[in-house]
């Protein structure tokens, strides 16, 4: 029986897998000769910039080859210290070549590689990356950037692409003390930027890693060099559109119309709030800047409270979840947990590029060396407009001696060892100061850290980060109001279900003959996960099962299958009235979706949300509204937040591993295939259209009571929550 359905299922399952045509862009360069040893490389175009496809081979005394033979030199390059590098002596591995050389500082020292090219910055690599991934494919930069072949094999991330032409080797490392490890597992390269005196940064592909990470490491360690040439050129594929974002008026406030913008499943004000209230400022007392560029206020005004909660707490006097403060009705001072949702969902989407630097505006913000420009990529447009504290105390120092250490020997002469003594100036006055204009914003939360700080998400010039910071309560910051949330029932109508067993709604959408969930099943059975181990997933995505959890089956069923087990309906772990989705029922959702021809089947049954930028095209028309929640693996680790989905279906065992479909953002797919690792997956349950006589008729062969489902260790779910 299930030999033949299978069949027939593969079959119907191929005629639904639309291939992808996309494929990156590929400027060929010229090779280019190094004159010093006559070796030559070959070149790319990534963006701007033109790099080396190779790893550099220039031999300087104290570089090495992998595990010393020299075969490895000409296939992944040599492994060089940082100073080495620098083309400076190896004093400089533990001593700031910033701080003592000016030449450095200017840029004026001619690092390792040819005269018209340089080991590049780490800005420099950030830009690289930043391109690749708004055009690359592959699900992770990394992966983009890997070479083909060469790399060890991890089951749960897929090859290396090379779709840039930069074939990123996996040369390895020496450490400090000559050991080699990690041929064919890494791949890492210096950058000429100084983290400290004992470190600089890096930039390193890991097997099992999709992406590329920048860090630091030690200057003693050995690592590849990619050149980058002086020049740039001009991208000759038509750059990405910058996004459309175009807010809403939606409320006015004291006369004025503050625009919103939709990021996720939030609205923000889309201009810093100016509400005049008593103890709020105008940057540098000029009310022509209120109305330009917003108020500055000090948290005891944010949340509406008097000066005195400056030194005082006031948890006890503001909500935790929704203050309102010094906001228009309908919306709310944002808390610590609303931006952590905000910069959730953006490196969800887009991990190639800082969340700062999404927040950022386009125009206002200064070069960096450290930070890439402003993209306004969802358009809250940050712009750098300073904030307000108060000076500092005025110090008065002295040169005293502290200690005089007598001499070593008889006649010789004493050391005297001197410190500054100070305290602070008696006439000093603390005054409010501006500043930060031009390379500094920050935001006020309702959240507090003490009775004297509170929690101030801030932008810099030089972080691509969004930063979380704890400041004092009477500095001045800005304000933006997050709309307060709709009420479940202006979210769900009288189409959507009520899960009585956890007060869960879902909306639900009729494509063909069929009703489906339009949202993830969030169900907390025993055995099943949020993604990170973290409920704003659950709640965001819905939660992760195993197979034999979603089906209620044992854990063993793949391998020690009953016959009969599985009905007709499965209802598994669905509500009361729906079942899990059969696969001729996922087959005939992906022929429905295909008919709407607008694009593919992935194209019509993805979200509009939530899917990582640069993928491919987006109609969202069948309403299916398919997040991309990613997967867990067996071994706890989880995967591909933001680039693919999973969903079960009730087929499986009688020597098939559990069945389960799959759309990735890069593509227009939607894919089949067998699980025999445990993998937790998300559920969409479909209403029932059998009669009970019918369903009770499809599953009379099974006599044998299907033990409980467990909770296996480690679980994230509630397991006192009943089915």
């Amino acid at each position: 029986m299930f030999t033949k359905s299978f069949a027939h299922f593969l079959f119907c399952a191929a005629v639904l897998v639309i291939s992808s045509v996309a494929a990156a862009y590929v400027e060929k360069m010229p090779d280019f000769k190094d004159k010093r040893d006559g070796r030559v490389y070959k070149t790319v175009q990534i963006g701007e910039q033109r790099w080396f496809a190779e790893n550099l081979r220039f031999n300087v005394k104290g570089s090495s080859c992998y595990d010393n033979k020299d075969y490895n030199c000409e296939t992944y390059g040599r492994l060089y210290n940082w100073a080495m590098v620098m083309m400076v002596v190896d004093y400089y591995n533990s001593r700031s070549l910033a701080k003592l050389s000016p030449k450095y500082k200017s840029g004026k020292i001619h690092d390792i590689c040819p005269n018209g090219w340089h080991v590049p910055t780490n800005k420099e690599w950030k830009i690289m990356r930043h391109f690749v991934g708004k055009k690359g494919i592959s699900d992770g930069v990394g992966l983009s950037l890997r070479s083909k072949e060469t790399w060890e094999k991890e089951m749960r991330i897929p090859a290396g692409s090379d779709e840039f032409g930069f074939n990123a080797l996996p040369s390895g490392e020496r450490d400090f003390e000559g050991r080699y490890f990690d041929m064919g597992r890494s791949a890492v390269f210096w950058t000429s930027t100084e983290y400290s005196n004992d470190g600089a940064r890096i930039w390193w592909i890991y097997y099992d890693n999709r992406n590329i990470e920048g860090n630091y490491d030690t200057k003693e360690t050995g690592a590849s060099v990619r050149c980058v040439e002086d020049r740039l050129y001009e991208i000759k594929e038509p750059p990405s559109p910058v996004p459309v974002v175009v807010p809403k008026v939606v409320v006015e406030v004291q006369g004025r119309k503050v625009e919103t913008v939709h990021i996720g499943d939030q609205v923000w004000m889309a201009n810093n709030l100016d509400v005049k209230v008593p103890g709020s400022f105008c940057y540098d007392n000029k009310p022509e800047n209120c109305e330009k560029y917003g108020r500055l206020y000090p948290w005891p005004a944010v949340v509406k409270l008097s000066p005195e909660y400056v030194n005082k707490s006031g948890r006890d006097s503001i909500s935790k979840v929704r203050p309102k403060g010094v906001c228009p009705n309908g919306w709310h001072v944002p808390t610590a947990l609303d931006f952590h949702r905000l910069d959730s969902y953006l490196k969800d989407i887009d991990n190639a590029t800082g969340v700062g630097t999404n927040l950022k505006s386009r125009v206002g913000w200064p070069e960096s060396e450290e930070a890439l420009p402003g993209t306004n990529g969802f358009g809250f447009n940050a712009e750098p407009l300073g904030s307000v504290s108060y000076t500092k105390p005025r110090m008065i120092c002295e040169t005293i001696v502290k200690q005089i250490i007598p001499p070593a020997k008889k006649g010789g002469v004493a050391d005297t060892v001197f410190a500054d003594s100070c305290v602070v100036d008696s006439t000093w006055k603390s005054e409010l100061a501006f500043g930060g204009f031009g390379s500094f914003t920050g935001f006020w939360t309702g959240t507090e850290a003490d009775s004297v700080s509170g929690i101030l998400m801030s932008l810099s010039n030089d972080e691509d980060d969004f930063v979380r910071d704890t400041v004092r309560k009477d500095e001045a910051h800005y304000l933006r109001c997050v709309m307060d949330p709709p009420d479940v029932d202006e979210i769900y109508d009288s189409t959507s279900i009520y899960d009585v067993r956890d007060d869960n709604r879902y909306k639900t959408v009729v494509i063909g003959e069929d009703t489906w969930m339009a949202e993830n099943l969030r169900f907390a059975a025993p055995g099943s996960y949020c993604y990170e181990d973290k409920d704003i997933r659950c709640k965001s995505y819905g939660r992760l099962y195993p197979w034999h959890v979603a089906m209620r089956l044992p854990a063993d069923y793949v391998e020690q299958s009953m016959t009969g087990s599985i009905m007709a309906e499965h209802q598994g772990i669905c509500p009361e009235g729906w079942h899990m989705p059969s696969n001729d029922e996922w087959i005939a959702l992906g022929q429905k979706a295909l008919n709407m021809r607008r694009g593919g089947i992935g194209s019509a049954l993805k979200s509009k949300e939530g899917w990582a930028r640069g993928g491919a095209p987006i109609s969202a028309v069948s309403g299916f509204n398919a997040l991309p929640s990613g997967s867990r693996f067996a071994d706890g680790e989880y995967a591909e937040l933001g680039t693919s989905t999973y969903f079960w279906a009730a087929q499986g065992g009688d020597g098939m591993g559990a069945v389960y479909w799959n759309i990735i953002h890069s593509k227009d797919d939607f894919t089949t295939m067998e699980d025999f690792e445990n993998f937790s997956f998300s559920v969409r349950c479909v209403k029932n259209k059998l009669a009970k006589e019918t369903k009770e008729a499809g599953s009379a062969a099974t006599t044998a009571e299907v033990p409980a489902v467990t909770a296996p260790e480690g679980s994230s779910a509630n397991p006192e929550v009943a089915p």
